[in-house]
């Protein structure tokens, strides 16, 4: 009679994963701190018309180090004409993994319209939350135009400070 070499499903193995970050491809820029949304939505556009699919809403983070240096980009999710799957596990993922200490968020939106969603306020507050319990900083959420240099900044508008704001303040009580 032939023993089966099948493990057996009653037994008390558990599976050993090896967890590494694999390189795919390289994006040309300067190795400066980012001085303002307008460099990190040039970059994620290029990454978008290079790698991506601009025809299609792509949820990108640029990954930053201590000196906000950017040290990778990643396209999170590839939806459809008006929306992404996005939740905060997927975005922290390579964050993670290239031991960043802060990212971009960013997003474009197929129709050229900047102006962000009540989904897309809602995800940059739950990622930020998210991070933040991390230890990772998030300093920025565009909504980038895949056709010229139109964006919408959470930052500048103020909304990334106010999610903070709320963070401190409960921590506080």
């Amino acid at each position: 009679m032939k023993k089966s070499t099948a493990p057996n499903p009653d037994s008390t193995f558990v599976s050993v994963y090896r967890i590494g970050l694999v390189r795919d491809e390289h994006v040309k820029f300067d190795r400066v701190p980012l001085c303002g949304p307008s460099e990190a939505q040039r970059m994620i556009q290029n990454l978008i018309l290079t790698l991506g699919q601009p025809d299609r809403e792509q949820f990108c983070v640029l990954l930053l180090d201590t000196k906000n240096h950017p040290i990778g980009l990643n396209i999170v999710s590839t939806g459809g004409l008006t929306s992404a799957t996005v939740v905060p596990r997927d975005v922290l993922k390579p964050a993670i993994l290239a031991n960043a200490a802060a990212m971009i968020l960013c997003h474009n939106h197929p129709s050229g319209a900047t102006e962000p969603s009540l989904c897309d306020k809602d995800i940059t507050e739950r990622i930020i939350k998210a991070a933040q319990l991390l230890g990772i900083m998030v300093h920025e959420h565009l909504i980038i135009n895949m056709d010229n240099d139109q964006y919408y900044s959470f930052a500048e508008q103020g909304f990334i400070q106010k999610i903070y704001r709320q963070i401190e303040t409960k921590e506080a009580v």
